[in-house]
């Protein structure tokens, strides 16, 4: 015969061990003493005398919303304040299943997939020192540069970008960049720029950025 398994709600089953089982025989002083330490969260004398056992002021707690599935450290602190570990093991487990529950650890990825983000993760910044240097470098073609691309810009858009940053061509070219690999984020943004480039005429940009490229190993 199989084992059952327990399928009732984590937090019904929390308190059940905990208070039928680990507290179910508190004497009046240890009571006491936990009723002393949730006073102010009670606020009232009255429901303070109606209080005669541990499933009564869990009661009352849960009822405060002192005591919840998402927070239990009140019953945590009542097994502390009457000294019983056990069930404050119990509850510590509790609260740690559920910080599983509610923040699992991150997936382990296969060594292969790791190496393939490392290698995308340096191909990006290689991308963007690429693109800072013809930026910093291509001034008054901007828009030339931009129409031989291999995607289509409206002669509208370009204008638009060009006013929107106000006659700063380094970051319209940033701009025009930055649309280029948003819009063709399967090609290969560097030797499509270079190539761009020598369409353009600015051969001279892309002889700047082929030592960030390929750098000489002589210099490493």
């Amino acid at each position: 015969m199989f084992p059952t398994r327990d399928i009732r709600n984590p937090y019904s089953v929390l308190i059940e061990d905990v208070v039928k089982l680990h507290l179910a025989a508190l004497g009046e002083r240890e009571l006491k003493d936990a009723l002393e330490r949730f006073r102010d969260q009670i606020q009232s004398n009255r429901v303070m005398s109606y209080i005669k056992d541990i499933n009564s002021l869990v009661s009352i707690l849960e009822a405060r919303n002192v005591l919840n599935p998402q927070n239990v450290d009140a019953l945590l602190e009542i097994s502390k304040i009457v000294d019983r570990p056990l069930a404050a093991r119990r509850i510590e487990d509790y609260k740690k299943h559920r910080e599983i529950v509610i923040h699992p650890p991150s997936p382990v990825l296969p060594a292969k997939q790791e190496i393939k983000m490392t290698r995308q993760d340096s191909r990006d910044k290689l991308t963007d020192k690429v693109f800072t240097e013809v930026a910093k470098r291509l001034g008054q073609d901007v828009l030339t540069f931009a129409r031989v691309l291999p995607f289509d810009f409206s002669e509208n858009e370009l204008q638009t970008l060009k006013s929107q940053h106000k006659g700063d061509l380094q970051e319209t070219t940033m701009q025009v960049l930055r649309l280029f690999r948003q819009r063709n984020p399967d090609v290969d943004h560097i030797q499509t720029i270079m190539q761009a480039l020598n369409t353009i005429k600015r051969s001279e940009i892309r002889r700047k950025i082929e030592p960030i490229v390929s750098p000489d190993p002589r210099c490493s």
